[in-house]
């Protein structure tokens, strides 16, 4: 049986799936997000993506959406977004 994915994103009719994060990831991220934001979201869903090749060939070409996946796991557990 497939283990799902903590979190998806959906772009370009593909799915990426993301796996839960440790509080050690979360700690990590929430360090530098002020900072780097781009930066920080790229090294965070890139530690978590199930297919992290292809995350990163997209992200070549649209970072933004480390941001959008980042958002969407901490709102997942239960952290405010803007």
């Amino acid at each position: 049986m497939e283990k799902k994915p903590f979190y998806t994103l959906e772009h370009g009719g593909r799915r990426f799936g993301f796996k839960r994060p440790t509080v050690d990831q979360i700690n990590r991220l929430t360090a530098r997000i002020s900072r780097v934001p781009v930066s920080a979201a790229i090294e965070f869903t890139a530690e978590l993506a199930e297919e992290p090749e292809a995350w990163k060939a997209l992200l070549e070409e649209k970072p933004g959406l480390a941001l959008q996946a980042a958002n969407g796991i901490l709102e997942l557990l239960g952290f405010p977004t803007a």
